[in-house]
């Protein structure tokens, strides 16, 4: 694979709607040359969860707006601007908005090839894909 290097703007990432108004924007992955991660920034509107899930590859989150309460298969914590969490494939989580505006985090993943299992049903999908939706 050829080199790749690209400036990508937050205005011109793709906006992917995932259902009840969350909102991912992709950043890094497969389409811009990305080997060993994917990376996108997600808006989490007020009181909306992204419910439990799992992941094939692990994850890091840091939250840069916003307060989010994330729960790590039995504990939680809310956390705020800057604050992270590292998450190991297999590891059920849900990341809350509490606050009172939109909140924004960073994610990134340690594979290009990230799958998502839902706690509730068991389904698994392709990050991305159009079965990668947060419905209530």
């Amino acid at each position: 694979m050829s080199k790749q290097a690209h400036f990508l703007p937050f205005a011109s990432l793709p906006e992917i709607a995932r259902g009840n108004g969350i909102v991912n924007y992709l950043i890094a992955s497969k389409k811009v040359g990305a080997r060993a991660m994917h990376t996108g920034i997600t808006m989490l509107p007020v009181g909306v969860p992204a419910p439990r899930h799992s992941h094939n590859a692990e994850e890091q989150v840091t939250v840069l707006e916003g307060r989010v309460k994330i729960v790590l298969e039995d504990r939680e914590q809310v956390c705020s601007r800057f604050d992270s969490t590292f998450i190991s494939a297999g590891v059920v989580h849900e990341l809350v908005n509490v606050g009172d505006a939109p909140a924004y985090v960073l994610v990134v993943y340690g594979s290009p090839d990230v799958d998502r299992t839902f706690a509730a049903t068991g389904e698994t999908v392709a990050i991305g894909s159009d079965g990668d939706r947060f419905v209530r």
